[in-house]
């Protein structure tokens, strides 16, 4: 109860900015990680009672990169959220939105209909295949993914600033893992850990509420699962969501349409406390 307490005032830290100024405030998610929040939901599968997922939501906006060894793509700024901005493995056209998705879709509405009145946009920098020691963490000797997320947040951060808007960072998303399940136990928490410090840092944001949405369990991550358990247990502000319950549409890694789906609903309920916008108790 003590922990959910903190990490929801740390949420109201963050936002107390809301009010000062007369520039308009923008609650600002960002999103980042590999594969399974870059996306693989098929929009071709939203259908049935799942095709109201399908259409543009003009009330939410997002911002997205892929800085893929395939030639970046992005929406070249904020556009209406939709489905559509995920780059897949073999994606040869550019032209975004495309046909797949990640949790954004349904994350962004959740916030947005748990926040009336507030305006809520998207940041979200993912690709497929990458591990958060080889890729991600900050300070490698090639570069990697990290002084890119960074510059596209900051990027992302300024043009609404030159827009007249006044964002006010709320809290991070992050699903990643997969890629380093053969790291030794208890080096994931490690490097997570240290990513998030720095990213606080770098952003000026010291109390960013972060969520952590579990990798799948394919019977060989398990101690990746258990740092990110861990990690969400050990530092302040951080949650994880449990995505029990939950299919993939391959060998045990992509979540399949309805799971991406309600993977979103799961990490917005995280930060909003709305249970019941999700189907299952979601986190720890």
């Amino acid at each position: 109860m003590r922990t959910r307490f903190i990490f929801m005032l740390a949420i109201a830290v963050v936002s107390l900015a809301r009010t000062s100024g007369a520039a308009p405030a923008v609650q600002v998610y960002i999103l980042a990680g590999q594969s399974n929040m870059d996306g693989r939901g098929r929009k071709s599968e939203l259908v049935g009672d799942l095709a109201k997922w399908a259409k543009p939501q003009p009330d939410v906006r997002i911002a997205y990169s892929n800085s893929s060894k395939r030639g970046p793509y992005s929406t070249g700024g904020f556009v209406p959220l939709e489905p559509g901005y995920s780059v897949p493995p073999g994606t040869k056209e550019k032209k975004l939105p495309g046909d797949t998705f990640g949790p954004e879709v349904s994350f962004g509405r959740a916030i947005a209909d748990a926040s009336p009145g507030e305006r809520v946009v998207l940041i979200k920098f993912s690709e497929g295949g990458t591990s958060l020691r080889g890729d991600w963490m900050p300070g490698l000797a090639h570069g990697g993914l990290y002084p890119q997320f960074r510059a596209f947040v900051r990027r992302s951060l300024q043009s609404l600033k030159d827009a007249g808007d006044e964002p006010q960072l709320a809290a991070m998303i992050w699903h990643q893992g997969e890629s380093d399940a053969s790291l030794p136990e208890g080096e994931y928490q490690k490097l997570l850990t240290e990513f998030i410090a720095q990213l606080r840092k770098d952003l000026d944001a010291a109390q960013l509420p972060v969520v952590i949405g579990e990798v799948y369990d394919n019977g060989k991550r398990e101690r990746v699962r258990a740092g990110q358990r861990a990690t969400a247990s050990a530092v302040a502000n951080v949650k994880f969501v449990s995505v029990q319950g939950l299919k993939t549409s391959d060998n045990g890694t992509h979540f399949d349409t309805p799971s991406q789906i309600e993977l979103g609903k799961r990490l917005a309920a995280a930060l909003t406390g709305n249970k019941a916008a999700a189907t299952k108790e979601s986190s720890r």
